[in-house]
């Protein structure tokens, strides 16, 4: 299953990721972070993100993935985050799970995290979802939808929070199919932000690079709810920050473009090679 793959890549960030904020910088383990930010650990988005809310541009570098995180510290708690995008032919030439995935999701602390991933070519087995129910227990498996590339999806990631219950949606807009998969999650599971954007397994997948930038994916109509009811996009009423992919040697491998005026779009990129 794809989440497996997705899996390793986050346990391999947490054994020696280096995350950055506005210059500042965390190096090393979960466990061992000094900084502002906590390195990811073996689930998709589990760290502690507390820089201050009030900071501009901030970034996050990474060495996975590309897009835009909903608020920077974690006084806010998300139940909503939907996002449509259309379904594309894999930009390289190799497996459809090596290629950049793209993703929606909600997550939190150290290990919740609920998402629903997208790969290119469509067919089936091409849309996935991950939830973690508890300290130790997930569930993950494919959609039964079947979308043709160039078909655009409405995927949407929310939680029923006085039931404990998340539910991840996705609806194929050409056919008017929809499933919703229904997760009854620890009482605990709270979400402090919203992630929309690409995903690779490694970044050795996509190497080399190409000649010029490349597309990979394009999100629009992107919408976040808050548990108080607060309606926004990505860009607020609160922080974006900007994650961009890097490799250990500081080569740009995916970044995502500006998010629209209301926040509500933008695309990610695979960088050309230096």
């Amino acid at each position: 299953m794809y989440i497996r793959i997705t899996r390793t890549l986050f346990a391999a960030a947490a054994a020696g990721a280096t995350i950055a904020i506005s210059g500042l910088t965390a190096a090393g383990t979960a466990g061992a972070a000094t900084g502002p930010l906590r390195a990811f650990t073996d689930n998709h988005f589990a760290g502690n993100h507390t820089a201050p809310a009030t900071r501009a541009a901030l970034l996050v570098v990474t060495r996975t993935l590309a897009g835009y995180q909903t608020a920077s510290s974690e006084t806010l708690r998300f139940r909503s985050a939907a996002s449509t995008l259309q379904v594309k032919a894999c930009p390289i030439p190799i497996a459809r799970t090596k290629n950049p995935a793209a993703v929606v999701a909600l997550f939190g602390g150290r290990s919740w995290d609920a998402e629903v991933d997208v790969l290119c070519n469509g067919g089936a087995d091409s849309i996935f979802y991950f939830d973690q129910k508890s300290a130790t227990t997930l569930a993950s498996a494919y959609f039964r939808l079947s979308p043709r590339v160039g078909d655009r999806l409405r995927l949407s990631v929310s939680r029923n929070v006085p039931a404990h219950r998340d539910l991840l949606t996705v609806t194929d807009l050409r056919t008017r199919r929809s499933q919703t998969v229904r997760v009854t999650t620890s009482a605990s599971v709270v979400y402090h932000h919203a992630f929309m954007g690409s995903t690779v397994r490694s970044n050795a997948d996509v190497m080399p690079l190409p000649a010029s930038d490349t597309l990979l994916w394009t999100f629009s109509g992107s919408r976040v709810v808050t548990n108080g009811g607060v309606r926004g996009t990505l860009r607020g009423p609160w922080t974006a920050p900007k994650y961009i992919d890097r490799t250990a040697g500081g080569v740009l491998v995916m970044y995502p473009g500006t998010l629209s005026s209301t926040g509500a779009g933008f695309s990610t990129y695979l960088h050309a090679a230096p």
